[in-house]
């Protein structure tokens, strides 16, 4: 069978991943009656209000594919979360007012920078990686796909979060080790570490939101959640706990697929070795991992709480480490560190024990 090139493997997954979002898109312009609009021209003006108000001009297409021009009055409020400026040339999306038919800004269109930020990713990782890269690419949708088809879908007919999170990590997994390494000893023992590792994490994250406790409900996103609800019976512990599994799964499939690796290669380079040695063997070289690999994870959690943070920086430290939204950054960085920690002992004896089995055979 003839193999993909990089361009036009690049090309194919360029257009899977344009039509995946695509279709997302449209599916949510059904719903929000959503379009997209260029800002022509604008006057601006202080209201009697002293609030800053512009006059805009904009241009569309309506569902025939005819241009359409609109004018429309923006207010651009103070609080800069909420404020939308209008700027020419620019693109927006415009809404209905559902109480007065009116159309407004609703949001600014960023599909096109986040095409171009795909693209240069996918091209990044295919030029480097070559056929491995695009394997790696295609794990990528799959989990994707995973996630938003069943684990999203399956939370809200009342499934259980957490085992939903293990089973596609499993899947996951076992897909991403398979296609990158092949169906071998080394993508087996990588597997085994990866869901021993992060089904611990699952079941740990289960057990402190249980103690300490923790609602699931600290974040503005789960407060939206918990309102549009409409009287589903959200598990939002169980989503929290399968949020912080899933967000340590790919340093964990890192930690996994190195420890496997050099196993194999050590079985290369020496292929008479017992079991002890290749496990004392890998534990070194997972020290050596385990070191930046939970900086990672740690790290990641903080960059995204650096606002909180400062916001919390005059509180004395005993009021933030009670703060819920903060115990529960602080319990997902830990929880998500000791699952990658324990999937390189795991992946040890694993890789070892198969290994050690074949030289014995």
């Amino acid at each position: 069978m003839k193999k993909f090139s990089p361009p036009f493997a690049l090309v194919l997954l360029i257009v899977c991943i344009h039509s995946f979002i695509f279709s997302l898109c449209v599916n949510a312009q059904e719903t929000s009656n959503q379009r997209i609009a260029k800002v022509t021209k604008v006057i601006e003006h202080t209201n009697e209000n002293n609030l800053r108000e512009q006059l805009v001009t904009l241009s569309f297409r309506d569902d025939n594919n005819i241009e359409q021009t609109l004018f429309i009055n923006n207010l651009v409020p103070d609080n800069q979360a909420y404020a939308i400026v209008a700027e020419t040339n620019r693109e927006y999306l415009i809404n209905t007012d559902e109480n007065s038919d009116q159309m407004y800004i609703s949001d600014y269109y960023r599909e096109k920078v986040l095409i171009t930020l795909i693209i240069i990713f996918c091209f990044l990782v295919i030029a480097l990686g070559g056929s491995k890269g695009v394997k790696a690419l295609i794990s990528l949708i799959l989990t994707a796909v995973a996630i938003i088809y069943v684990l999203i879908p399956g939370i809200k007919t009342g499934a259980s979060p957490i085992t939903l999170a293990i089973t596609i990590s499993a899947f996951a997994t076992a897909v991403t080790m398979t296609l990158i390494a092949g169906f071998n000893k080394k993508s087996l023992a990588a597997t085994l570490g990866t869901v021993g590792g992060v089904s611990v994490a699952g079941l740990l994250a289960q057990l402190v939101i249980q103690l300490a406790p923790l609602s699931g409900l600290a974040s503005t996103e789960a407060h939206i959640l918990l309102a549009n609800s409409q009287g589903s019976n959200f598990d939002f512990q169980g989503i929290l706990a399968a949020g912080i599994l899933i967000a340590s799964l790919g340093a964990s499939m890192d930690v996994s697929i190195s420890i496997a690796s050099a196993i194999q290669e050590l079985c290369e380079v020496k292929k008479q070795q017992n079991k002890k040695e290749l496990f004392k063997h890998a534990m070194n070289i997972g020290k050596d991992i385990m070191g930046t690999m939970t900086n990672t994870l740690i790290l990641a959690y903080t960059g995204a709480s650096i606002p909180l943070l400062i916001l919390l920086s005059q509180d004395s430290g005993l009021r933030i480490l009670n703060i819920e939204i903060i115990a529960t950054e602080i319990s997902a960085a830990l929880i998500g560190s000791i699952g990658l920690l324990l999937a390189i002992p795991i992946t040890a004896i694993a890789g070892a024990s198969m290994h050690n089995s074949l030289s014995e055979n």
